[in-house]
């Protein structure tokens, strides 16, 4: 004697026999299967939700190299839905999708609540992550931090230029559990519909200010029972509704860099004049705080770099690599100050680029013209490591001059201590004037004191940078 059950409660609480042999039996099975069905789809009294407008949008295409667009990262993915909200129906027997006695073993008003409020969901290195790296990344946005990447070879998330976080505000559907015809035995596969609504926020690392704030509404379909299928529903809901954020011509403007200023790659441009500070003959020791206030740290992303002054009306020099793409960092004075940068060029091939920042600057540092010698006294200084340690300072001297090196350019090595955040801080003399720009170190397992530095007269004539002359 065998007893049919549903949602843990067995039919009726009267034991259903189950002995039937031969054609007889098979016939009786049928009859007995289709009386059962019958009587068990009458108690299912959950109507089909009505699902909100689907919502088109035309697919756009990403014209702009990804070299040169605007960098973003998938920061996290939250739910606003308050908990005890119903999110979707299982209904009574309906033809609307595929599979066998769709939801009949189930009694009263069967629903999915939500379970929790302001749940955390994922952040990029979840499946939604996962999903949202695909569809944007599918569409040739340049998106950083790839879910996919297990050794960490790619560009961290870190390097973005944008936050994007994704909240869940609604949640609706129909879903269909299936059952087999002649026992009535829950499958667990299910097949069903799903609409969700994800409000979208971009966040720009450099302005600490939203950007953009959007809704769109996904919505996915599967007609075929499927085991995993409620997840199933889940996860192509919020592909949907991430698709159609791509597709936001708004978004792909921010992505475009419409709104930036051109910059230039590999040639000088048009010269740009700057007022040069007069070279000092003062040892550094003696004014030292002069010099520090001129050193700057710049953050793109959740990266940093470092720089420096050269001109009173907030000329800013550093590397390259530091600003990379963009067309706008986030300068920190040592002070703590901190004020947007427009990046008016770049020269990557020397890897040093100029910034021009909203300040005057009395103290920005002087250059030095006068080629670096071997075995001068010389000081580097910026942030190494992590921005709280703004404004180190560290000695040594010109150990060497290399030319032939990287498109056959020349660098200025010396043994002062540089590190990862020293990029794009000054070489000075030992009176505060600046004769290098930091770039690179030799690093591995025996190496020490080898950091080569950009010389400054290389990378003012690469920018075009042409100093006035004084009456």
């Amino acid at each position: 004697m065998n007893s049919i059950t549903g949602v843990g409660v067995v039919v009726r609480g009267v034991p259903v026999p189950f002995s039937f042999v031969g054609n007889t039996g098979k016939t009786a099975k049928r009859i007995f299967g289709f009386a059962l069905f019958l009587l068990l789809s009458g108690c299912n009294t959950t109507p089909v939700l009505k699902m909100p407008e689907v919502q088109k949008t035309d697919p756009v295409s990403v014209l702009l190299p990804v070299t040169q667009q605007a960098t973003f990262a998938l920061k996290k993915i939250i739910s606003t839905i308050p908990r005890g909200t119903t999110i979707a129906h299982f209904p009574a027997y309906s033809t609307e999708f595929e599979g066998i006695r769709c939801n009949y073993s189930a009694r009263g008003t069967a629903t999915w609540e939500w379970g929790g409020h302001r749940s955390f969901l994922g952040d990029w290195n979840s499946e939604l992550g996962e999903i949202f790296f695909e569809i944007l990344s599918g569409k040739g946005y340049n998106i950083k931090g790839d879910p996919t990447d297990m050794f960490g070879r790619g560009e961290s998330v870190a390097s973005a230029e944008y936050l994007v976080g994704a909240r869940i505000t609604e949640i609706t559907g129909n879903i269909c559990e299936d059952h087999d015809w002649w026992t009535g035995y829950r499958l667990r596969e299910y097949s069903g519909e799903m609409s969700m609504s994800v409000e979208w926020t971009v966040f720009s690392i450099f302005t600490q200010q939203e950007e953009l704030v959007l809704s769109t509404q996904g919505y996915f379909r599967e007609n075929s029972p499927k085991k995993g299928g409620i997840a199933h529903l889940f996860n192509q809901a919020f592909a949907s509704s991430a698709d159609h954020f791509a597709n936001d011509r708004k978004f792909l403007r921010i992505a475009a860099r419409e709104n930036e200023a051109q910059r230039f790659n590999g040639d000088k441009g048009a010269p740009v004049n700057f007022s040069p500070v007069p070279v000092r003959s003062v040892l550094i020791e003696d004014r030292l705080e002069t010099i520090l206030p001129s050193v700057v740290t710049i953050r793109k992303g959740r990266g940093h770099g470092s720089g420096f002054v050269i001109s009173p009306d907030g000329l800013v020099i550093t590397n390259a690599h530091i600003v990379g793409d963009v067309t706008q960092v986030a300068v920190i004075l040592n002070n703590s100050l901190e004020v947007l940068g427009q990046v008016i060029k770049v020269n990557k091939q020397r890897d040093v680029a100029l910034i021009r920042i909203p300040l005057r600057v009395p103290t920005a540092l002087p250059v030095r013209m006068e080629k670096a010698k071997v075995l001068e006294k010389v000081y580097a200084i910026g942030s190494p490591m992590t921005t709280s340690l703004q404004s180190t300072v560290t000695t040594g001297i010109v150990s060497a001059i290399r030319g032939g090196g990287v498109g056959g350019l020349d660098y200025i090595q010396s043994d002062a201590a540089i590190s990862p955040g020293n990029s794009g801080g000054p070489l000075v003399d030992r009176y505060g004037n600046v004769i290098g720009i930091s770039v690179a170190k030799f690093s591995g397992r025996g190496s020490e004191g080898l950091g080569l530095f950009v010389p400054i007269r290389s990378a003012l004539d690469s920018l075009g940078l042409e100093p006035e002359t004084r009456d």
